[in-house]
């Protein structure tokens, strides 16, 4: 069975945005899904994060692995720890590269960046694909950083207009199901 993990962003819970759509379809598809509450998430931590998700008795080979806003950062972070085995497919949604934001910003997500940044020769060899997905008119998490990233692992941006952030207003993503479709990424076995 194909497994999948979808990492919530900041203040966020399982429940939130598309992740209930997003597991249904997924789920329709094959995949064993599991979108865990991360702990504390109003300050997102990597440390705390890779500590509770490795210990969590979760198998992350061959995962596809979706995260949103600090969730996507939160990914990156988890395929460069040590502990994690290669993965299928990352998708960013709404990500950012660095805390340049005001001093709340830099005290709410100190401990979510890694102080040398991100190993791109790492998260490339540790990921069969990596996918950015974020809308053109983003008021939290800057286009230019996620086409930044995305040029760093060699990776394709779709970006969506008007699509915001890519949070609460949107109850579906149909567009991150079509780009994993169309590029073969997608393992689908439909249970009926």
């Amino acid at each position: 069975m194909k497994r999948a993990v979808i990492l919530h962003g900041t203040d966020g819970a399982p429940d939130h945005n598309w992740f209930p759509w997003l597991k249904k379809e997924l789920e329709s598809r094959g995949y064993e899904v599991w979108i865990p509450e991360l702990p504390n998430n109003h300050f997102p931590n990597r440390h705390v994060y890779n500590d509770f998700l490795f210990n969590s008795g979760w198998d992350f080979s061959d995962n596809l692995v979706i995260g949103h806003s600090s969730g996507a950062v939160s990914t990156l972070n988890l395929i460069q720890d040590e502990r994690c085995p290669k993965i299928d497919v990352g998708v960013l949604v709404g990500i950012w590269a660095s805390m340049d934001g005001t001093e709340l910003d830099k005290l709410q997500f100190k401990d979510l960046f890694g102080p040398d940044g991100f190993d791109f020769n790492k998260l490339k060899a540790k990921s069969n694909h990596l996918l950015f997905i974020h809308g053109d008119d983003d008021p939290h998490c800057p286009l230019e950083q996620a086409k930044w990233l995305a040029g760093q692992t060699s990776s394709p941006i779709v970006i969506l207009p008007g699509g915001g952030h890519l949070g609460s207003n949107h109850k579906e993503l149909t567009e991150l199901i079509t780009e994993l479709q169309n590029r073969g990424w997608l393992h689908e076995s439909h249970l009926d």
